[in-house]
């Protein structure tokens, strides 16, 4: 644990150390959220959006994951990801980092999951934790990069893509319905000490069922 901390405040700086810690201790303590569960079908016909140049994607190794750093992100988290098995995504614009993400291959970290991880339906993917830099929002970076990793995802035999986004978030909302993501599931979670409370909803066809069933 100790050595853990000497490394994030090597890499991300006392401020950044803090504030990560601040806002795990307030969630543990009470937390309340609502997210609504998308999925995107890669064995059918989607929509496309291109990243706009000179913009590319590159999948991080663990020898440029620092990279992530530039974009407020944790470090230290994104190396256990790539440790894991995982994938993390970067789009670089004339080579700095503009938009981060990472893709899930079997499990993926969900608060409102009774161990914290929610076990992925087979052939399943999930996408979370996309981040665009604030000065290069409006560009479609997201809905681009997001083609292109569900591209990637399908080459590797996934034939859906799954991702939580805020219910009030209706930016990213409406970003991931671009490319051919619907709701599946509407998820509550709310937590106060030690007290839990998870419900699901799920959505017309798809896998918001076997979702639900995995998380309560």
């Amino acid at each position: 644990m100790i050595r853990k901390v000497r490394e994030r405040l090597r890499s991300e700086g006392v401020r950044a150390t803090a504030g990560l810690a601040l806002r795990r201790l307030r969630n543990r303590a009470y937390l309340r959220e609502q997210h609504v569960w998308y999925q995107c079908d890669l064995d059918e016909q989607r929509p496309r959006r291109e990243l706009p140049p000179p913009v590319t994607l590159v999948r991080a190794t663990l020898a440029n994951v620092d990279a992530v750093g530039q974009l407020g992100q944790s470090v230290e988290e994104a190396r256990e990801r790539l440790e894991a098995g995982n994938d993390v995504w970067l789009a670089l614009d004339r080579g700095e980092p503009v938009f981060v993400c990472a893709a899930f291959h079997h499990a993926t970290p969900v608060m409102a999951a009774s161990t914290g991880t929610l076990a992925l339906p087979r052939g399943a993917a999930c996408i979370e934790d996309s981040f665009t830099l604030a000065a290069a929002r409006g560009r479609g970076i997201g809905p681009g990069a997001w083609t292109l990793i569900c591209d990637q995802l399908e080459q590797a035999g996934y034939t859906a893509v799954v991702s939580k986004i805020e219910t009030a978030n209706t930016a990213s909302r409406r970003a991931v319905e671009k490319v051919g993501f619907r709701p599946v599931a509407v998820m509550s979670h709310r937590r106060v000490a030690r007290l839990r409370y998870t419900a699901v909803e799920p959505i017309g066809i798809g896998l918001g069922a076997e979702l639900a069933a995995r998380l309560l």
